[in-house]
């Protein structure tokens, strides 16, 4: 793609937390793109490193969390450097977050029909009976029924779909550049998860907005999603549109994700090689942080960190073997 089409760039990002007597990387030279009006879905297994990327875009870093290196590029402005004022502005207006746990991200003592019209109010400027109908509007067209009495409801009065709808709500209300969805269907059964990711496109394609999509399942990715990113251990291994990174994974981590998925048409053997391997020892690998589960590792991935490499059209992998 275009570099003018570039909405979110990524580039070498290093976060680092205490760790005994030091510090230890957790994120180690994240880059990635996020193009206009695409999906992109953020993968890897739990630890990987997905939600403190993205918190790290929104400027919610813990305190004990400090940036190393790298730089967060919104389009022209690299976010890194913007004050807490200057990262105020940019949540919501240019880029709003769902986060997991829908519950707890809505107030239990606000009706949710008044929590979404608070949006409007604040964002938009608009008055206090014209935000309540906006409010509503927007419940509606989140497919939630009688959109006018469930917005008198508390969040505890709601089921967790019905929240997570009221969320997405909230965050288009701002008619976001960029929507960051962190596992937004935890906890919902499979039904009502297929028809959240089903509304996230819908949204999309009729905002126009662009959506990193933080999941662990590989089977959204490949219905929703037009590229994707992989990462383990706070690196990124490979991204790639969706197609060709399924139909021919490069990276060894890629192929041992994509073959640990369950199939319903032939038997999975799972490899356990590396069975009861701790984080701390991918995390103290100067190198390549796969390199102690990888079948095809070669002394130079224990201490030089592999380039990042074209390996394909929109292809890239980080690996020392990958050819």
């Amino acid at each position: 793609m275009a570099e003018q089409d570039t909405l979110l760039r990524i580039e070498g990002l290093c976060v680092s937390f205490p760790s005994g007597d030091g510090r230890v990387t957790i994120l180690d030279n994240v880059s990635f793109e996020v193009f206009g009006r695409e999906i992109v879905g953020l993968v890897g297994e739990s630890g990987s490193g997905k939600t403190m990327t993205s918190l790290t875009v929104m400027g919610f870093l813990p305190p004990s969390g400090r940036i190393e290196g790298g730089e967060v590029w919104f389009g022209h402005d690299n976010l890194l450097k913007h004050t807490e004022e200057e990262m105020s502005r940019v949540r919501g207006r240019e880029i709003a977050m769902i986060f997991q746990s829908t519950r707890s991200a809505l107030n239990p003592l606000m009706r949710v029909g008044d929590q979404v019209a608070r949006v409007y109010r604040i964002q938009r400027g608009l008055g206090v009976r014209e935000a309540r109908k906006e409010a509503v509007r927007a419940l509606n067209r989140m497919g939630i029924p009688d959109a006018e009495q469930r917005a008198r409801a508390y969040p505890h009065q709601l089921s967790r779909g019905m929240c997570q709808r009221v969320l997405i709500a909230m965050m288009v209300a701002c008619e976001p550049a960029l929507l960051i969805a962190d596992e937004p269907t935890t906890g919902l059964d499979v039904t009502i998860q297929a028809q959240i990711f089903e509304l996230i496109k819908d949204v999309q394609q009729a905002t126009e907005a662009s959506i990193l999509l933080i999941t662990h399942d590989l089977g959204v990715v490949a219905e929703t999603c037009e590229r994707v990113v992989v990462m383990y251990a706070g690196q990124v291994m490979e991204s790639a549109t969706v197609e060709p990174l399924f139909a021919k994974p490069i990276h060894p981590y890629t192929q041992r994700l994509l073959h640990s998925v369950l199939r319903v048409d032939k038997t999975v053997e799972m490899p356990t090689a590396d069975a009861g391997l701790s984080e701390e020892v991918a995390y103290s690998v100067a190198g390549c942080r796969f390199a102690p589960r990888c079948p095809r590792v070669l002394p130079r991935c224990w201490e030089e960190m592999p380039p990042r490499e074209l390996a394909g059209v929109d292809h890239w992998v980080k690996c020392h073997n990958y050819e």
